[in-house]
C-alpha cells in the first residue's frame, strides 16, 4: 500500500471519528468542568448516554445493569471496607443476614493490614468451621474467581449466592501456603451462648456472637435472652464468681451487646458513638448490676460488639481482661434502603469506649497477656480442654484474686 493511500485512509478515518462525535457532542451541553463533582458526574454521565444513543452499534444493552455497576464502582472508590452499595437482589439478600437466619456457610471476614479479605472467626458448628476454616485464614478465591480487598462485598455475594444445601469451593492461604475447601451453604444458626460451672464456683459463659433474634424458627432466642438464661442457671447453682469468653467472637449488633452490658455495669455509660457533624449518641447504664468478681477472655479475633463489651467492663474495672490484644474495629455501620430495593451499607460513626477510647485499628490491651498453648495454634479456643488452656486458667486465677 502506498503511503498516499495510507494517509487518505487515516483521513478518512478520522474524519468519521469527526462526524460521530460532533453529531453526539452536539446533542447535549459540552462538558465544562466545575468545583461542583455531583454536576460534573451527571454531565459526563448524560454525554456518554448521548453517544451511546446515538452512535453505539448495539441496542441489546441493560441500562439499569450499567447504573448499578456505576454506582457500585461509584461508591467502592471510597476503598472502606465497610462501606458498600448493593443491587436490589444483592441488598434483600444482605437484610435477610442481619435480620436473622441467612443462608451461607457461617464466617465473617474483614480486611488485613496487607490490604487482604481475611477470616475473623467463623461461627461455632458453621459449615465454614466443620471444613477447617480457621481465624486467619486468607481468602483468596471463590469458585475459581480471585478476589482482592476492595472486592470483599463482592466475594461474601458469591459465598452466599446459593441455596442451602448446594456448596462453594473457596482458595485460602495459611502460612503462606493456597488450599482449596469445598463447603456447603447452610441455614446459619443464631444460638451464641454456652456456660458451666468450673471448680471452686467460678461460672464459665462462652458467647460466640451477639446475634439478634432468629425470626425463622420457633421459640428462638436472641443473644441477650441466651446470656440471661445461662447466667440465671449459673446463680441458681451458686456461682460466685464469673468468667466471659470472648475469644474469636467476631461481634454482631449494637443492641444486644449494650443490653448484655446493662445487665453487668453499674450505672453510666457504655459506649458512646461520634457523628461525622460532631453529634454523640451514648448508650447508658441503669443501676442494677452482677456484683460478682469477673474476668473477660479476649483473643485477636475478638472484635466490634466484643470490644464494645470488653472496654466496658475494663473502664468500669468490673473484669479483669485475660489473653491477647482484640481485633481493633472501632467504627459503626448504618444501612440505607433506596426506593427501587436496593441499598447502601454505610459507615457513619466511630464508637468510643466510657473513658473516651476508639480502639479502631488499635484493639484492646488485656491486663494480663498470655499466649495459648503453641500446640493449639491452629485451633479455636473452645476447642482447647480446659486443663490445657493457658489463657482460661489463668483467668481463672486472675479472678480468685478478685
Amino acid at each position: 500500500m502506498s503511503d498516499k493511500r495510507k494517509i487518505l485512509i487515516a483521513v478518512l478515518i478520522t474524519a468519521v471519528v469527526s462526524v460521530a462525535v460532533t453529531s453526539c457532542v452536539n446533542s447535549v451541553k459540552h462538558y465544562i468542568p466545575t468545583e461542583n463533582s455531583t454536576a460534573n458526574l451527571n454531565n459526563k454521565t448524560a454525554i456518554i448516554n448521548s453517544y451511546l444513543n446515538k452512535a453505539y452499534l448495539y441496542d441489546d444493552y441493560d441500562k439499569n445493569a450499567m447504573t448499578d455497576a456505576a454506582i457500585t464502582a461509584y461508591v467502592d472508590a471510597l476503598d472502606e471496607p465497610y462501606t458498600h452499595y448493593y443491587p436490589a437482589e444483592e441488598f434483600e439478600s444482605y437484610i435477610s443476614h442481619i435480620e436473622d437466619s441467612y443462608i451461607g456457610i457461617g464466617v465473617v471476614v474483614g480486611l488485613n493490614d496487607n490490604n487482604e479479605i481475611e477470616v475473623i472467626a467463623p461461627f461455632e458448628g458453621s459449615s465454614a468451621y466443620e471444613a477447617g476454616v480457621l481465624p486467619g485464614d486468607i481468602l483468596k478465591a471463590v469458585d475459581g474467581v480471585r478476589y482482592t480487598g476492595e472486592q470483599m462485598n463482592d466475594a461474601v455475594s458469591h459465598i452466599k449466592d446459593g441455596k442451602s444445601g448446594t456448596t462453594v469451593t473457596i482458595t485460602f492461604e495459611r502460612g503462606g501456603e493456597e488450599f482449596d475447601l469445598t463447603i456447603e451453604r447452610r441455614e446459619v444458626s443464631a444460638e451464641s451462648v454456652e456456660s458451666e460451672m468450673l471448680d471452686d464456683k467460678i461460672g464459665y459463659v462462652r458467647i460466640s456472637a451477639f446475634n439478634a433474634e432468629d425470626s425463622g424458627g420457633e421459640g428462638t432466642q436472641d443473644t441477650y435472652t441466651e446470656f440471661v438464661s445461662e447466667v440465671e442457671k449459673l446463680k441458681a447453682d451458686g456461682m460466685e464468681r464469673m468468667i466471659i469468653d470472648l475469644r474469636d467472637n467476631p461481634g454482631g449488633v449494637l443492641d444486644i451487646v449494650c443490653d448484655i452490658a446493662d445487665m453487668l455495669l453499674p450505672e453510666g455509660t457504655i459506649m458512646y458513638m461520634e457523628y461525622k457533624d460532631g453529634k454523640q449518641e451514648v448508650f447508658s447504664s441503669d443501676a442494677d448490676e452482677l456484683n460478682i468478681p469477673m474476668a473477660v477472655l479476649i483473643n485477636e479475633y475478638s472484635a466490634s460488639a466484643s470490644e464494645v463489651l470488653t472496654g466496658a467492663l475494663k473502664d468500669y474495672d468490673k473484669a479483669v481482661i485475660v489473653g491477647k490484644k482484640s481485633y481493633g474495629k472501632g467504627i459503626v455501620q448504618s444501612v440505607f434502603p433506596l426506593l427501587d430495593g436496593s441499598g447502601i451499607t454505610m459507615t457513619v460513626a466511630r464508637y468510643f469506649t466510657p473513658s473516651g477510647v476508639c480502639i479502631h485499628d488499635i484493639g484492646i490491651e488485656p491486663d494480663v497477656d498470655v499466649d495459648a498453648p503453641a500446640e493449639y495454634a491452629d485451633y479455636y479456643a473452645s476447642a482447647i480442654p480446659h486443663d490445657e488452656d493457658t489463657q482460661l486458667q489463668k483467668a481463672i486465677e486472675e479472678v480468685k484474686k478478685r
